[in-house]
């Protein structure tokens, strides 16, 4: 009932103008009388959907160094009861989680925390890991296109420091956000340290959970998430076709959002197609796989720090683009983007692997320029910007 109010509030311009004003006055109002913690570390991911991405890395590292000794580690769910393994936590949009916001010393997200309002705590070092910012556009970008709803443009945000990898996401950041250039660092994103440093044996025991032969070569496939309720708009992918051609030397595992994934009927005992949407950790699907299949998804730019192989399957991308804008022309930057579904195929079969690979390391060079350190770095930052 409240989800469906939340975004019935969202979807109405007006409703959403009058709670946004309202709502950030009560905050700030409450703000005047709530005291900074200077001990307390406030985390989400996903608006409270999920214990992973960029800040549960920055959150194990901080359980295990010592300048963090001593500090109360607060993550905000919607279900916190979903999370047993979490000793501190909040539920996100109460009266406690904006307490908690207000007194926390420090914000990290790979999104947003003021929840659509205008606050921040008095003292408050606020973190934004980000979790990919390409391709698609986004912030106030969409809204002067005329392809984004009303709350992008109300949003504001008071962040302190945002994660980069590329001098070109750097400078893109700072129009989306609208802030100074010298607040968003050239870290990489702590989520993407393990890809570069992911151990040998664990990826054989991910497989070996996953039920997957040691001689079958792995393709990940992560569409993007699309708003149709049509499974054959969703996903235009052949799987009987693919399985006939390229059956005998792989597998794939199919990455979507969940809502997506339980209209697809995929056989649970299929020996080509394994449904992953809902396992916990992308980290873990993107190491062992041998190659990566998408089409507007960020995570390109996660996938692209390894030395494998991605491909673009964008068979709806003049239809995508009438309502969300791209950067650029993805079709262009990874291989395979103006191929049909029957020429991938055999281009992932019979291609030319150097070729592909030049065109993905082109592809690292221009977009992905630093990686595989991002964790110390941030708590570097966040310990010299608390230290005082």
């Amino acid at each position: 009932m409240k989800e469906r109010l939340i975004e019935y509030v969202k979807a109405n311009r007006w409703i959403y103008v009058i709670y946004f004003y309202v709502a950030s006055a009560f905050v700030n109002i409450l703000r005047l009388f709530v005291q900074t913690d200077n001990k307390l570390i406030l985390f989400v991911s996903y608006g409270g959907r999920h214990f992973n991405d960029s800040p549960k890395c920055l959150y194990d590292a901080m359980k295990c160094d010592d300048r963090y000794k001593g500090y109360k580690l607060v993550w905000a769910f919607r279900n916190p009861n979903q999370f047993s393994e979490v000793e501190n936590k909040v539920k996100i949009d109460t009266l406690s989680y904006f307490l908690t916001a207000l007194k926390a010393r420090v914000w990290i997200t790979n999104v947003h925390m003021e929840r659509g309002l205008d606050f921040a705590g008095k003292h408050t070092f606020y973190l934004n890991t980000t979790h990919t910012v390409l391709p698609k556009m986004m912030g106030k970008h969409v809204v002067e296109a005329g392809c984004e709803n009303f709350t992008t443009f109300i949003s504001r945000t008071k962040i302190n420091c945002s994660c980069a990898q590329s001098e070109y996401e750097r400078k893109l950041q700072a129009e989306i956000f609208n802030l100074p250039i010298d607040k968003i660092v050239m870290t990489g994103y702590p989520k993407n340290d393990i890809l570069v440093h992911y151990p040998q044996e664990k990826k054989l025991a991910i497989r070996k959970k996953l039920g997957i032969l040691q001689n079958k070569k792995i393709i990940l496939y992560a569409p993007t998430y699309r708003d149709e309720k049509n499974p054959k708009v969703v996903c235009a992918m052949n799987f009987d076709t693919w399985q006939k051609k390229l059956g005998d030397e792989y597998l794939i595992l199919f990455r979507a959002h969940p809502i997506i994934a339980s209209m697809m009927n995929i056989p649970p005992d299929s020996s080509f197609v394994k449904d992953v949407s809902n396992y916990p950790y992308n980290t873990d699907l993107m190491a062992i796989s041998d190659m990566l299949i998408s089409d507007y998804s960020g995570i390109f730019f996660e996938y692209g720090v390894q030395e494998k192989p991605m491909f673009c399957y964008a068979y709806d991308y003049d239809e995508y683009t009438k309502s969300r804008k791209l950067y650029f022309d993805i079709r262009k930057e990874i291989p395979g983007g103006m191929m049909s579904e029957e020429e991938l195929i055999d281009y992932i079969k019979d291609g030319n692997m150097k070729d592909i690979m030049k065109q993905t390391a082109a592809f690292r060079k221009k977009y992905i320029t630093v990686y595989g350190n991002a964790t110390e770095l941030c708590l570097n930052i966040i310990a010299n910007a608390i230290k005082d």
